[in-house]
């Protein structure tokens, strides 16, 4: 690029040297041309790379549900279709902690019960570009597999089913037990860095034939700020122990960590948190809030309960409710510091949220939603209506209000295609992946067309994605690793 400005970079360059100022150019011009050169080689080794491996912007999977929020979030990008890479099969399905929902409820004759305890149904897991790691129930261990051929690269034995998969923490990972501890490990060999007990003592009771500790640690181990944070929770008429050590030594040290002591509670399902609190599922009841900083009971979260919850950047909880009386699934989004939830999604149990976009599936279609436009929609009509007073009428001023604000929530929803009743869902870049029974399936998030699906024994429970691999996990104990072959 030659240029007569006189106060561009190159120009300078060349006039700089008087005497020598045209071989100082001809030097100049020929270094920008191996500097494109090599660009040029770059940018095509990198378009290949792509073109081969299948994904770009590979990312790890650290802790359930990809991060703190539990959001189900990749910013990694699929090359569809995707191979089967390797399988690793449990000699024993899952043992999950809790039976299943009852048939039926003989007092409002609701039947098909939404689950609200079902933290284990599968072996979820953890990844990055190296490893995969999970919990069993089954087997009471810890396991890391080579995340590229599937082979067991090491298996920790603890005293009790692990529920819940490890986190990755640097070289580390951390992960509960029944037996009552938290463990940390190093993540490419298992040894042992440090192990800490969450509750008061030893105890143990018969669970399911085995022997477990009265305080399990069934939240999963949760990695903020460098600290550890779990709940060893069991029963509500035994305290509960809600915890936060360092992560690099297991101990309480420093004013950042706490040991909470919790009555007629029971901490249960993976740990959430923002900037500034930790939410805790607690399956039956509504999920509770504390301070992150002390641990300081917030109280109860609004109308929700179950132990599948996403909290989104604007710190709403999305969950299903606190009860099983409901004729059909739902899902509820409540803020903290509502006593109601602020709207509710019928025939859904799943869903995805990526800043002001929304997917779910309700009566067996995929839809997009435009979050921002609904909730706003939603929030109007609320305070249209409680501006009515009671056992009066809405004036015609309210009902256009309404109105207007309910055909703006119908707009909200941007698509809808036939998908069936997903069991899982997560995002990875433009691509949603959906988990259903034999079957997992890739549609596109801003069209709904089906990209790619993959037929499988089992129903298709967890989903992960890390390292330009999609981590399949079913109820049969299985893991299904899916990529492009190079």
């Amino acid at each position: 690029m030659i240029t007569d400005d006189p106060l561009h970079p190159l120009q300078f360059n060349c006039v700089r040297g008087t005497a020598n100022g045209k071989y100082s150019c001809r030097r100049q011009m020929m270094r920008l041309s191996r500097l494109a050169s090599v660009a040029w080689i770059l940018l095509s080794f990198a378009h290949w790379i792509f073109i081969l491996d299948g994904t770009t912007c590979a990312e790890n999977w650290p802790t359930y549900r990809h991060d703190n929020r539990r959001s189900g979030v990749s910013n990694e990008q699929f090359l569809f279709p995707l191979d089967s890479l390797w399988v690793w099969q449990s000699p024993q399905r899952p043992r999950t902690a809790w039976s299943g929902p009852a048939k039926w409820d003989a007092y409002t004759g609701n039947r098909d019960l939404q689950s609200m305890r079902n933290f284990d149904p599968c072996y979820f897991v953890t990844a990055d570009q190296e490893f995969v790691f999970f919990g069993s129930s089954s087997d009471d261990s810890a396991h890391a597999l080579d995340a590229a051929s599937g082979k067991e690269v090491w298996v920790n034995v603890t005293g009790a089913p692990v529920r819940l998969p490890p986190t990755i923490h640097g070289e580390h990972v951390l992960y509960g037990s029944d037996d009552g501890y938290v463990y940390c490990v190093n993540r490419r060999s298992g040894d042992r860095v440090w192990k800490t007990r969450g509750g008061d003592s030893d105890r143990k009771i018969f669970n399911d034939r085995k022997l477990i500790s009265l305080w399990p640690v069934r939240t999963g181990v949760m990695i903020d700020n460098d600290l550890a944070i779990f709940g060893a929770s069991l029963v509500p008429w035994e305290v509960s122990h809600l915890v936060s050590v360092d992560a690099s030594t297991g101990k309480m040290e420093g004013t950042r960590s706490f040991r909470r002591d919790l009555q007629e509670v029971t901490l249960q399902g993976a740990l959430l948190a923002s900037e500034k609190r930790i939410y805790v599922p607690q399956g039956r009841s509504a999920p509770l809030a504390f301070q992150k900083a002390s641990g300081e009971s917030l109280g109860a979260v609004g109308e929700a309960g179950g132990v599948f919850c996403i909290l989104t950047e604007d710190e709403m909880l999305l969950a299903g409710p606190n009860h099983q009386k409901e004729t059909e699934h739902q899902i509820r989004v409540t803020g903290i510091g509502d006593s109601k939830a602020i709207a509710s999604f019928a025939g859904t149990n799943r869903l995805v949220v990526a800043g002001k976009e929304a997917w779910c599936s309700i009566a067996g279609e995929l839809r997009k939603l435009d979050r921002e436009i609904y909730l706003d929609a939603v929030q109007r009509i609320n305070q249209a209506l409680a501006s009515v007073p009671k056992d009066q009428k809405p004036s015609e001023e309210i009902q256009s209000i309404i109105e207007e604000a309910k055909s703006s929530q119908a707009a909200a929803w941007q698509w809808a295609i036939p998908c069936g009743v997903p069991l899982e869902m997560v995002k990875a870049g433009d691509a949603l992946i959906l988990g259903f029974a034999g079957e997992v399936r890739a549609y596109s998030s801003q069209s709904g067309e089906l990209l790619w699906s993959q037929p499988m024994d089992g129903a298709a429970l967890g989903l992960a994605v890390a390292g330009g691999r999609l981590f399949v996990s079913t109820d049969e104990g299985d893991i299904h690793a899916f990529g492009r072959r190079q």
